[in-house]
């Protein structure tokens, strides 16, 4: 139904209720019954009146229609405006005589009051004093009048008193009803199907080909700069959002994606579409930002009027659920739509639940709607982050204990405000949140919850101990690497060598969101700045990671969870030189060998001269990666060894 119709709708009700009113009231007051002709004069101003808020509300607001009222609670905000206009008539101009009365009559009354002297003299009293007050207004402020409806202020009270009544009482009366006491919050905690894991599981594996080292920060300063590529000036008139950019998988690689929003209202007069969307590769901060375009994205969040894509959806009959996490997202042939997923409170006006994913076309406007489990793959999200704090929370605290919990005993809660995205394989998203005790000074885990982004199943592994809350942030910032201070952004819980651990991105901030400059990881058993392995590219950082582990590794702990050193012989296949960080660095390829050898130019001087066909004999931590930091480097084929020296003639002996 559109929102004309549900106004319309909203307005006779509001309207039917206060002529209902009016005659209640006439009939206590024992008067007559208002005129029928004056009686639909003013019901037709009310129901105008209505109208026109109905519309603006529905607008504006997009009221979701679910909940204990079917989704009308809503119209309280037109009846509470109604009940006042109905104070004073139900009549612009009763109300404007209304208060014109009320003006004069205030103004007869200080004018005829006791007027006392300042300069000394008794008290004198104004010759006005016992003059009549006459109302120039007789019939004003609803009371009636020729042709008036007289028990109008009557409605109007009562209606004011409903809305009272009903926004505070009743709604109470069901928020009571429906969280509070054990049952329900049972019930609340069930909402999602947790798993228990045991103690002995381990985190799944993290493919580390795919950690993300570019935060949201990054990509948008990365995006921003690449707005003039493709010889337009993109920059004029479109510009992205930091907060729009979305983590995603796309053909098995994570990039983050952001729409072309209007710089301002005029250019989004001046435009009405978008020409397409910034991609920036998530994993590594040295691919250039691609910009895509040829695109005729006309339906953009927080765009102008009915172009604003929520609005769009609720205006389209999407009505009867909550817009939640409009998000962009790609399919793999690069065609963009806007995922919004609709939900629908459980028990009362709380514990919404997708029941819907909708795809919107930003071109066409056009929207698919799915159910949850029938979502297309490669769509990353269905259950938005908000709602999933909002499981775990209700989860942390009375799965394991009772509603009424003082003592907080048994309880836990997540130790973040938000969850995490992490892809541990870049086709498996999931939302990544430590637990941890309900006392605000506990700063170690209780377990991880992985939550899987399409569906409402949860896994707990009860991880305890680890680092957990601003201690790791602290504990990156405090290394003694870290001397030029960077800022710690991006701090993602993942498993790598079989052991939890942290990772974070070091960036410079700067207007336009921030720069790389580094990787950090830290053991999340053991948070000491000393500890934080701070390097330079993703390569460097793992294979001193491995080489920590194995140096700490902890007598009866069982297997080290790192790689070991080894050394191998074997012919080049293909080696190639690049630049990273203004550094030459040379990969490699040996036959017989699946890792792709990486190794600076200041490990040994014999790198430039290596050719395809060379013997090599590389030294290098093995941790089991695509990608092999060398620690150590001899070309056998070149011909050097040590210098024959020249002979000398012998000395005649006397």
């Amino acid at each position: 139904m559109t929102i004309v119709g549900l106004a319309a709708i909203g307005a006779t009700f509001v309207t039917a209720l206060l002529v209902g009113l009016a005659y209640l009231g006439a009939w206590r007051a024992r008067a007559n019954f208002p005129a029928p002709r004056a009686l639909a004069i003013w019901a037709a101003q009310v129901w105008i009146f209505n109208l026109l808020i109905d519309l603006l509300i529905l607008y504006f607001a997009l009221p979701a229609l679910t909940g204990p009222y079917g989704g009308w609670q809503w119209v309280l905000w037109p009846l509470l405006l109604s009940g006042i206009f109905a104070l004073f008539g139900g009549s612009i101009l009763r109300v404007r005589d209304g208060f014109a009365s009320l003006n004069s009559r205030l103004n007869n009354q200080i004018s005829g009051g006791a007027i006392r002297s300042f300069s000394g003299f008794s008290s004198v009293r104004s010759r006005r004093t016992n003059a009549k007050i006459v109302d120039a207004y007789p019939n004003g402020g609803g009371s009636g009048g020729s042709g008036g409806v007289r028990s109008s202020v009557f409605a109007g009270v009562c209606a004011i008193v409903i809305v009272l009544l009903i926004g505070v009482v009743i709604n109470s009366l069901i928020v009571v009803s429906t969280t509070w006491f054990d049952p329900n919050a049972k019930a609340l905690a069930a909402i999602p199907h947790m798993i228990i894991e045991p103690p002995s599981q381990a985190l799944p594996q993290t493919n580390v080909d795919h950690i993300v080292l570019v935060t949201q920060d990054v990509a948008a300063y990365l995006g921003q700069q690449t707005l003039a590529s493709g010889g337009q000036n993109y920059g004029s008139a479109y510009h992205t959002e930091a907060s729009e950019y979305t983590l995603q998988a796309v053909r098995g690689h994570l990039y983050w994606i952001a729409p072309l929003v209007y710089n301002n209202v005029w250019a989004n007069l001046g435009n009405w579409q978008s020409p397409g969307y910034v991609v920036v590769d998530a994993e590594d901060p040295n691919t250039q930002a691609v910009l895509r375009t040829g695109y005729h994205l006309r339906y953009l969040p927080d765009a102008l009027f009915s172009q604003d894509l929520l609005r769009h959806v609720y205006l389209s009959g999407y009505t009867y659920g909550n817009l939640l996490d409009p998000t962009l997202e790609v399919n793999d042939n690069w065609q963009p739509y806007f995922t919004v997923s609709l939900s629908q409170p459980s028990r009362g006006f709380t514990g919404d639940v997708v029941t819907q994913v909708l795809l919107v076309d930003p071109q066409s406007g056009a929207i698919t709607a799915y159910a949850p489990n029938k979502v297309p793959s490669w769509v990353d999200r269905v259950i938005p982050a908000s709602l999933v704090d909002q499981y775990l929370t209700w989860w942390g605290l009375y799965d394991k204990a009772p509603w009424f919990d003082p003592s907080g005993a048994g309880q836990q809660q997540p130790s973040t405000d938000t969850p995490e995205l992490v892809y541990n394989q870049v086709d498996q998203p999931v939302w990544l949140e430590p637990m941890t005790s309900s006392s605000g000074s506990d700063n170690s885990s209780t377990g991880v919850i992985l939550f899987d982004t399409r569906d409402m199943t949860g896994r707990f592994y009860p991880l305890t101990g680890l680092g957990v809350t601003s201690n790791v942030e602290s504990t990156f910032q405090s290394n003694p690497l870290n001397i030029k201070g960077y800022t710690v952004d991006a701090v993602q819980l993942y498993e790598i060598y079989n052991e939890p651990t942290w990772v974070c991105t070091f960036v410079q901030k700067n207007a336009y969101g921030a720069s790389f400059e580094s990787i950090g990881m830290v053991d999340a058993r053991h948070l000491n700045g000393a500890n934080v392995i701070m390097a330079p590219d993703k390569a460097d950082a793992l294979a001193n990671y491995a080489q920590w582990l194995a140096d700490h590794a902890t007598p009866g702990t069982g297997p080290v969870p790192s790689g070991k050193l080894v050394t191998v012989q074997g012919q080049v296949t293909r080696i190639s030189a690049t630049t990273e960080s203004g550094t030459t660095v040379y990969y490699l390829l040996i036959a017989g060998h699946k890792q792709i050898f990486k190794a600076g130019l200041s490990l040994s001087p014999e790198l430039p001269l290596v050719q395809p066909g060379d013997t090599v004999q590389v030294t290098f931590l093995d941790t089991g990666q695509n990608v092999v930091t060398i620690s150590s480097f001899a070309d056998l084929s070149l011909p050097l060894g040590t210098a024959t020296p020249t002979p000398t003639a012998p000395t005649a002996t006397p």
